[in-house]
């Protein structure tokens, strides 16, 4: 008589939180007041993460690159605010198009981790790897920015959440994304633009980012290397094209140019 042996299971890499609706809802609610609020959306991640997070990093783990970054102890960071090295990328590569954003924005990738380190506790005790993955994916959220060309105002925010959700499965995007939303789509009502292609709009940032390569698990360092209208074109990165619509109608109806919105200030009519 033979015996099968089965495999052993595998450990979680480490304890999946509990889910907080409380914490969330408080959180979304901050949010909606100021849709760059970096800190509430990290906040937001961390009350309903789950095991959602577990999940990601295995499969980054399973992956090639995955393996050799996390071999490596690769921080994305240390190349991301290496500015005097993005500065000698030729003019059109990915790294001069992200530090032409930060610089644009007045960002920094470092900035990034310190707004949002006191929401991150829930991996105080997860392993090295762990951290090393947590940190890269949240470094990725500017460089989904300039990769699928959604800019820094309110609605950019919300479409790069709907983009990155089918990309890092984090149930905090999806809910950011809907009901960011139905309040930008508000606010157009109530100052006479009109909202129509909102939804549109996200639900194609959505589709472009499903039907991207998997980010997470590309080597970001050498990609910023390369000329950022071939690159979108091999990761299969489309054009947002509604967003692009709705952003340039809002130009056309009122005074806005750059920047928030609504946020801090009434727009007027051209």
């Amino acid at each position: 008589m033979s015996t099968t042996m089965s495999s052993p299971v595998q450990p979680a890499p480490y304890k999946a939180p509990r889910i907080q609706p409380l914490m969330a809802a408080r959180a979304l609610k901050n949010l909606l007041k100021d849709p760059q609020d970096t800190r509430q959306v990290a906040l937001l991640t961390t009350a309903l993460r789950g095991k959602s997070g577990i999940i990601q990093y295995n499969r980054f783990k399973a992956s090639p690159v995955g393996a050799r970054i996390l071999a490596e102890r690769r921080q994305l960071a240390d190349t991301l605010d290496n500015h005097a090295y993005l500065a000698t990328l030729p003019e059109n590569t990915f790294g001069r198009r992200y530090l032409a954003f930060m610089a644009e924005e007045n960002l920094s990738a470092k900035g990034l981790k310190s707004v949002t380190a006191d929401a991150t506790d829930v991996l105080k005790n997860a392993s090295e790897e762990v951290q090393i993955f947590a940190d890269r994916t949240r470094d990725l959220h500017d460089l989904y920015h300039v990769l699928a060309g959604y800019g820094r105002d309110e609605f950019g925010e919300i479409c790069v959440l709907a983009f990155s959700y089918p990309q890092q499965r984090l149930r905090s995007f999806a809910v950011i994304a809907l009901f960011g939303a139905l309040n930008f789509a508000s606010l157009l009502n109530k100052h006479k633009i009109g909202a129509q292609g909102v939804f549109a709009a996200v639900a194609q940032a959505y589709r472009n980012g499903q039907k991207s390569t998997w980010l997470p698990g590309e080597d970001i360092e050498a990609l910023l290397t390369e000329d950022i209208e071939n690159l979108r074109r091999r990761l299969n990165i489309a054009t947002p094209t509604k967003y692009n619509e709705l952003i340039s109608r809002i130009r056309t109806k009122t005074s806005w140019r750059s920047g928030p919105i609504f946020h801090g200030k009434q727009l007027t009519a051209v």
